[in-house]
């Protein structure tokens, strides 16, 4: 009789054997079983029409942009134009030509002509200014011929002429430097040249040195204050009864001038500059009451001026501007034209005709051309 250990022995190889050879042959059965329904239609559906799996048939049509989201805000402003750029040798150039004429005919004849030229260069801290001026005006006056021998309760005209005289010829030419110590503050030197002899004066002249300070700079406004010392040189017209000698005198100067921005194309200009004597005129003749001798601040001067220009097109423009010239001791006034030779003011209560008007006003409509 086999003992239970035999068997265990026995039976090992044989469950053995049967498990190789059964096992295969049940997985051969189940990989030739068709897939369920369920599983053929999601095969079906990972591919396309072309059979091309379903991951490259995405990959091959294009994604739809996002859509961004409204914004209610308003619209932004557009940025300033960016400003021109400085001239590549950092100079920076300026120059204009003004004139004007008037010329009439007929009844009334008379001939007035002005002109003007200005121009600057600024370098860094330094800047150069020219300007020059002129003006000159006749007028053909009437005179009339009379005879009062033939009837001498009616004197009769028998003839008329017309006479020239000069109603206005003054020149001026001016220079002067600036010194920026900084951008605001500049330290400045000018000369002047001038001549005006409907006024009295063959010639006048002389220099300035002072201080300038920007007061206020912006986009629509320059406000300039001016301090410094004035030296000026006159010359009179000759008169038949005296001799009067030139004259020089030494004064503090006060400035102040703004420059306002209309437009880009137009805008204004307004100044006044005021001149006190230090000094004691001896060889001066006082006009308040004929005397040889002027004392200290008893000459002032005063230069206002009010100016419009405004762009007409391109580089032509337009200007009007309004000035007055104040002088507390005129200089003496040449003697008429037509008066014999000879001819003196006279020296009673009636000496203040000897002497220049104490105000002077020019009013001038002028084409103003920039050349750069």
């Amino acid at each position: 009789m086999r003992t239970p250990t035999r068997r265990i022995a026995f039976l090992a190889p044989v469950a053995l054997a049967v498990m190789l050879v059964v096992l295969p042959a049940v997985a051969r059965a189940q990989d030739e079983t068709p897939p369920p329904a369920a599983d053929t239609a999601a095969a079906s559906a990972s591919t396309d029409e072309a059979g091309k799996p379903a991951a490259a048939a995405e990959a091959a049509t294009p994604a739809e942009p996002p859509t961004c989201p409204k914004c209610e805000c308003p619209p932004c402003p557009e940025p300033p134009p960016p400003p021109p750029p400085p001239p590549a040798d950092g100079v920076e150039w300026k120059a204009q030509s003004k004139g004007g004429m008037l010329v009439a005919t007929g009844n009334a004849q008379s001939k007035s002509f002005t002109f003007g030229v200005n121009g600057s260069r600024k370098q860094g801290n330094n800047k150069v200014a020219l300007e020059g001026a002129m003006t000159y005006g006749t007028t053909n006056v009437m005179i009339a011929n009379v005879d009062s021998t033939t009837d001498p309760s009616k004197p009769t005209i028998t003839s008329l002429d017309r006479e020239e005289a000069v109603t206005s010829n003054n020149w001026a030419a001016k220079g002067r430097y600036d010194r920026f110590i900084t951008e605001n503050n500049t330290a400045f030197a000018s000369g002047l040249a001038a001549a005006d002899k409907v006024a009295g004066k063959t010639f006048f002249g002389g220099g300035q040195l002072g201080y300038s300070r920007q007061l206020l700079k912006d986009e629509w406004n320059l406000l300039v204050a001016e301090l410094g010392y004035d030296f000026s040189y006159e010359r009179y017209v000759q008169q038949p009864d005296k001799a009067l000698d030139p004259v020089a005198i030494h004064s503090a100067r006060v400035f102040v001038g703004e420059t306002l921005s209309l437009s880009k194309e137009t805008g204004i200009t307004a100044s006044v500059e005021a001149l006190f004597n230090l000094n004691k005129e001896k060889k001066a003749i006082n006009a308040s009451d004929d005397s040889v001798g002027v004392k200290a601040f008893k000459d002032t001067r005063i230069n206002g001026k009010l100016a419009l220009t405004t762009n007409l097109w391109k580089s032509l423009g337009f200007g009007f501007s309004f000035a007055v010239k104040y002088d507390q001791n005129p200089a003496p006034r040449p003697v008429p034209k037509g008066a014999p030779a000879g001819t003196v003011f006279p020296t009673d209560t009636h000496y203040a005709w000897a002497y220049a008007d104490k105000v002077d006003t020019v009013t001038e409509a002028t084409l103003i051309y920039t050349f750069f």
